[in-house]
């Protein structure tokens, strides 16, 4: 049973019905939409995998919904066809500068359309693989130190522009290296592996957690204040000290920085941060 889910979106009600009806008999999931507006609320709240657009609809046409959906959903996250009977190189071009992966004539037969979305279904399944790929460190299955500069370079950038808040959390472990010099580095990679599964079952599905190199890793919480933050850290901190390796049990410091400190850079932001950390290390490492 294919499992992928489309949406449908058309203001005639027999085009609706004869499209659900040829993409469910091959196992497609299929939600319709009378309208852009319908459709656009949809997208807001639930997930699909392609999206069957009609151009000629009343209020919002075609071409304004898809130029809406590209702003939250890139290509490789949503492919957009238009299933629809302008064939002409003018409407062909708009649609496509308006963010559209094809066209496909409502007159074309059943197996063309099939044969289209199943092109960009498996090619958007691809290019998500191939980035996640590139975006992810290979040891614990966290977003690597590459994926951590770009998401807070454009989680710094929106809340400069919206006021739209976040925090960063940024940690550093204690314990790695005499795991590593007694067990090995299987038992110290074992580690770092445990310690990313335990803060993941704390974190929202907002939150993004990434290894910036060796023992050190960094949170970023979208719309959290200073406090959440805190507590968030708190409780992660209290996760790890239950993963053990042999005899050795592992505790993490940490430090914060909230967008409202207003920060010139995010270079500055991480900064900070990371110096808080280091001070929260040190204090761990006196004993105060």
């Amino acid at each position: 049973m294919v499992e992928e889910k489309i949406l449908v979106v058309d203001d005639n009600a027999e085009v609706l019905e004869k499209t659900r009806n040829l993409l469910s008999q091959v196992g497609y999931s299929v939600i319709m939409c009378h309208s852009g507006e319908e459709a656009l609320a949809l997208l807001n709240k639930e997930r699909v995998d392609l999206v069957l657009l009609d151009i000629n609809m009343p209020s919002l046409n075609g071409y304004e919904v898809c130029l809406r959906i590209r702003q939250s959903f890139a290509l490789d996250d949503l492919p957009i066809i238009f299933l629809t009977s302008r064939e002409d190189s003018d409407s062909v071009t708009k649609g496509f500068h308006a963010g559209a992966s094809d066209f496909v004539s409502k007159n074309a037969l059943a197996d063309i359309l099939l044969s289209r979305v199943n092109v960009h279904i498996r090619l958007a399944r691809t290019l998500r693989f191939l980035r996640d790929i590139s975006l992810t460190d290979d040891l614990t299955g966290c977003y690597n130190r590459r994926h951590a500069m770009y998401s807070l370079r454009e989680l710094f950038a929106r809340s400069k522009r919206y006021g739209t808040p976040f925090s960063l959390i940024y940690f550093d472990l204690n314990g790695l290296k005499i795991v590593n010099d007694k067990y090995g580095h299987q038992a110290g990679d074992l580690l770092l592996r445990s310690v990313v599964n335990a803060c993941k079952k704390l974190l929202r599905e907002s939150d993004l957690l990434f290894r910036m190199g060796g023992d050190e890793f960094m949170v970023l919480c979208p719309d959290t204040d200073k406090r959440g933050a805190f507590i968030c850290a708190e409780r992660m901190q209290e996760a790890v000290k239950a993963v053990t390796i042999v005899d050795q049990t592992v505790t993490f410091a940490y430090g914060i920085a909230h967008s409202n400190e207003d920060y010139k850079d995010m270079d500055e932001m991480l900064h900070s941060a990371d110096s808080s950390m280091y001070d929260c290390k040190k204090k761990m490492h006196s004993g105060k």
